[in-house]
């Protein structure tokens, strides 16, 4: 199992690309996560607490939980949308240059 994944072979353009994509996906976590949470950070919610005095109540400040998930999830989709765009793009070109190469090594 080592040996294999230490060592270089042949391969085509559409398995990089799939390796390349996987890879990418799972490193647009975390810019989705510290967007989030700077999101619910900056426009923070307000809550409604009761005061010891029936009917009186106190208001305290804490992150907007909800807004942060929403906007890391948004973040994410929209990340991942134009990273796939980036990978069929080079796709595309990995492939023209795979072709071009076996037609001119004949």
């Amino acid at each position: 199992m080592l040996k294999n994944f230490l060592s270089f072979e042949k391969d085509s353009a559409f398995n990089l690309m799939k390796r390349i994509f996987h890879i990418g996906i799972f490193t647009l976590f975390l810019p989705a996560f510290w967007i989030g949470k700077y999101f619910a950070v900056l426009f923070p919610a307000t809550r409604q607490i009761p005061a010891e005095t029936p009917g009186w109540f106190t208001f305290t400040s804490g992150p907007n939980i909800i807004l942060g998930i929403l906007i890391g999830i948004g973040f994410l989709i929209i990340s991942i949308l134009i990273w796939k765009i980036i990978c069929q793009t080079l796709l595309i070109i990995l492939q023209a240059c795979e072709t071009y190469i076996d037609n001119n090594e004949k």
